[in-house]
C-alpha cells in the first residue's frame, strides 16, 4: 500500500479507522452484515430453540440482534473525511487540519492536552504516535492488520 492509501485508513491520532466498528468499509460492519444475512429470520427460531433445547441463552437473542443491527448500521467514512462519530468531542481532527500534519507526532507540540481523550486512550495515542514516528507508518499499519482493534 502507498503512504496515501495507508493515511486514508489511519486517523491523524494513529488509530485505524477501518478497524473501528463504525467504519462503513470495516471488517466489523461487513461481517455483521454478512451474519445478519446468514441468520435471516432467526428470531422465530430462537424462541423455538429456547423451548425445544431448554437453552436459556436463546432468550438473549433479541439483545444480540440489537447489537448486531447496530454494528451493521454504522457508516463512518473515517476521521480524515468527517468528524469522528465515536468521539464526538475529539480535538485531534480540527487540530490536524489547522496544523496541516498527517499524524500527531509530526506536530512540534506533541504530546498535547487538546485531544479530549480519556486517560487510557491518551496513553494509547502517545504510544501509537511514538511507534509511527520511530518505525514508520508503513510498518505500523502492517502490524495493525494482524491484531484486533479492541485489545
Amino acid at each position: 500500500m502507498t503512504y496515501e492509501q495507508i493515511k486514508a485508513s489511519v486517523a491523524p491520532c494513529g488509530l485505524s479507522c477501518e478497524k473501528c466498528f463504525a467504519h462503513v468499509d470495516g471488517d466489523i460492519r461487513q461481517y455483521s452484515l454478512k451474519l445478519k444475512e446468514k441468520l435471516g429470520n432467526f428470531e422465530i427460531y430462537a424462541k423455538r430453540y429456547e423451548t425445544l433445547l431448554g437453552e436459556p441463552v436463546f432468550k438473549k437473542y433479541p439483545d444480540f440482534k440489537e447489537m448486531l443491527d447496530y454494528f451493521a448500521s454504522e457508516n463512518c467514512k473515517g476521521c480524515r473525511k468527517e468528524q469522528c462519530k465515536i468521539f464526538k468531542n475529539c480535538g485531534v481532527r480540527p487540530c490536524h487540519q489547522k496544523k496541516q500534519v498527517d499524524f500527531c507526532y509530526q506536530c512540534d507540540e506533541f504530546p498535547c492536552n487538546r485531544t479530549n481523550f480519556d486517560e487510557n486512550l491518551n496513553k494509547a495515542w502517545v504510544r501509537i504516535n511514538e511507534i509511527i514516528k520511530n518505525e514508520g507508518i508503513e510498518k505500523y499499519y502492517e502490524k495493525t492488520l494482524k491484531r484486533p482493534r479492541y485489545i
